[in-house]
C-alpha cells in the first residue's frame, strides 16, 4: 500500500503543475492545443463556484470538459487561490477506494491558513466501483475534505444522477450545483467565425412578443451572413475542434471523426456486443429517424437486430449525453403522454452525420432534419441555462392535434408557442402553417430565410438562423 500511495501522490503532483510553476498554462498540452486553434473560445459552466460546495459538470466525451476544468484552475489561480490548495485528479481507471486514499493517506501540499481546498476529479463516472459512496464518506467523515469545494466531472448520466441522490445534502447551499457542458451553441459559434454580429437574446417566453419582432426585423441586415453560419453549423456542428477546423477553412478532421465513433463504439457502446460495422449501421439508421417518433420496431427491422436490442443501445447513447429525448405531450398536462413513442434528437451534427462522416457511401441527414434538430436543442441548451437540467427530458415535447398531424416543439416555457421546423425558401411556408394554426398554440415556423411576423393570430415565419441566434448560448 505504501508504495500505490507513493505511487498515486506522484501521478497527482505530475498533473498538478501550477504547484510548481507559474507559467504552467503556456506549457498545458490541451490550453496549449486551445490557444492554438485560435478560437478565443472558453464555456462559462465553471464560472462562479462557490466555495464548499460540490458539483457535478455533466456532458459527452470530447467536448472539453478537461480544458473547462483547466481554464477554471487558471482563472482561480490569477484570483488569488493559493496553487498548492487546488487539485486536479485524472480519475479515468482509478478505483473508487483510490479517492478515499489520496484524500486522507497520500502526501499532498498542505493547504495555507485561511483557505481551503479545491478538488476537480475529472471524469469521475470511469472510476470502477462506488465512487459516490467514498465522497460522501468524506464529506462526511473528513473535516477538511467536508469544508473544501469538490467540482466532478463525468460522462455517464446514469452514474452522476444516482450519485446526485447519493449526495444529497451533502454538496452546499449554493444555486446551480449541476453544470453541463455541451457542444457550443449557435450564437457561440456565429460570432466566434463573425465579430461584427450584434449581440443580442430573447428569453424562451417572448419569441411572438413586439420586442421579439422588433429583434427578427434588426437581424434582416445580417440575414444572408446568418443563413451561410446556420448552415456551416449544420454541417459543422458545436465541438471545438470542428469548429477550429472550419474557422481554418479545413474539412472536419478525420481524426476527430475516428474519436467520436470510439466515444459511441469503445466507450458509450463498452457492454455492447455489436461489431463496428452494425455499430455505424444503427446510429445512422436511427439518426435518419429523428424527424419522427421512435419505431423501434422498424429500426430494428432495417438493421437486422431485435427491437429490444435497439432500445438498449439508445439508452447507452442517452446515457453518455450523445442523445436527447423528446416525449410527446399529454393532451392536457406537461407531462409525456404515457405509451407513446419519443422523438430522438443528436446534441450535435457530428453525432449525427457520423455514419456518414465514416462513410460517404452511407447517405447523409436531411438538411431540414438536422435544422429542426437544431432547433430543439437550441431550445433545450436555453431551458438549461435558465435552470432546467439537461437530463429533464419532461419539459419539452412535441404535440399531436386532434387529427393526429405533429408540432414539433411545445413546452410551458414558451408561453404558448409552438415551434415548427418548415426549412423552407418561398411562401410554401404559409401552407405549412395549416397544422399549428389550427391548434391551441401561436406558431413560429423556422423558415431558411423567409421572415414574416405580420400575423397576431396565424404562425409567424421566422428565419431558424435567427431564433437559434437570438435564444442560444
Amino acid at each position: 500500500m505504501a508504495t500505490k500511495i507513493g505511487e498515486m501522490a506522484a501521478e497527482v503532483s505530475a498533473t498538478n503543475p501550477w504547484w510548481r510553476r507559474r507559467d504552467w498554462v503556456a506549457t498545458d498540452t490541451d490550453l496549449r492545443q486551445v490557444s492554438d486553434r485560435g478560437l478565443g473560445y472558453r464555456s462559462s459552466c465553471l464560472d462562479n463556484l462557490d466555495p464548499g460546495n460540490l458539483y457535478l459538470l455533466r456532458g459527452p466525451r470530447r467536448v472539453g470538459k478537461t480544458v473547462a476544468v483547466k481554464q477554471a484552475i487558471a482563472s482561480l489561480v490569477e484570483s488569488g487561490v493559493p496553487p498548492t490548495a487546488i487539485i486536479r485528479v485524472a480519475a479515468d481507471g482509478w478505483a473508487a477506494k483510490d479517492l478515499r486514499t489520496l484524500a486522507q493517506r497520500a502526501a499532498l501540499p498542505p493547504v495555507p491558513p485561511n483557505h481551503t481546498r479545491w478538488w476537480f476529479i475529472d471524469e469521475v463516472s470511469a472510476v470502477t466501483g462506488n465512487w459516490a459512496q467514498q465522497i460522501k464518506w468524506l464529506r462526511d467523515n473528513d473535516p477538511e475534505f467536508a469544508s473544501a469545494t469538490v467540482v466532478l466531472t463525468g460522462s455517464s448520466a446514469r452514474q452522476l444522477t444516482a450519485a446526485s441522490g447519493v449526495l444529497a445534502g451533502r454538496r452546499g447551499t449554493a444555486p446551480n450545483t449541476d453544470r453541463t457542458l455541451m457542444p457550443m451553441g449557435f450564437a457561440t459559434f456565429a460570432r466566434i467565425l463573425d465579430d461584427s454580429l450584434p449581440a443580442t437574446h430573447l428569453p424562451l417566453s417572448r419569441l411572438r412578443s413586439r420586442d421579439a419582432a422588433a429583434a427578427y426585423t434588426a437581424l434582416l441586415g445580417w440575414l444572408a451572413p446568418l443563413v451561410r453560419l446556420w448552415e456551416q453549423y449544420l454541417w459543422y456542428g458545436g465541438f471545438p475542434v470542428s469548429v477550429a477546423a472550419l474557422r481554418a477553412g479545413a474539412p472536419i478532421p478525420d481524426s476527430f471523426v475516428r474519436d467520436l465513433f470510439d466515444v459511441v463504439y469503445r466507450d458509450a457502446f463498452a457492454d455492447s456486443r455489436l461489431s463496428s460495422t452494425t455499430t455505424t449501421a444503427m446510429v445512422g439508421r436511427l439518426m435518419r429517424s429523428m424527424a419522427s417518433p421512435l419505431n423501434m420496431a422498424n429500426i430494428a427491422a432495417d438493421i437486422d437486430l431485435a427491437p429490444a436490442t435497439v432500445s438498449r443501445h439508445v439508452e447507452y447513447l442517452r446515457d453518455a449525453y450523445l442523445i436527447w429525448h423528446c416525449p410527446q405531450k399529454d393532451d392536457s398536462t406537461w407531462t409525456p403522454r404515457e405509451r407513446a413513442q419519443d422523438k430522438v434528437y443528436a446534441i450535435d451534427p457530428l453525432i449525427a452525420r457520423l455514419a456518414h462522416l465514416r462513410n460517404r457511401e452511407r447517405s447523409d441527414i436531411d438538411t431540414t432534419i438536422l435544422a429542426e434538430m437544431q432547433i430543439g436543442t437550441a431550445i433545450h441548451r436555453a431551458a438549461c441555462a435558465a435552470g432546467t437540467p439537461w437530463t429533464e427530458d419532461s419539459f419539452l415535447f412535441h404535440a399531436r392535434t386532434a387529427t393526429r398531424k405533429e408540432i414539433d416543439f411545445v413546452a410551458e416555457p414558451l408561453a404558448g408557442v409552438a415551434i415548427e421546423g418548415k426549412y423552407v425558401s418561398s411562401g410554401r411556408w404559409a401552407g405549412e402553417a395549416a397544422t399549428v394554426n389550427a391548434s391551441q398554440w401561436n406558431g413560429i415556423l423556422t423558415t431558411r430565410d423567409v421572415l414574416d411576423t405580420g400575423s397576431d393570430h396565424d404562425a409567424w415565419a421566422v428565419p431558424a438562423a435567427f431564433l437559434a441566434y437570438l435564444i442560444d448560448t
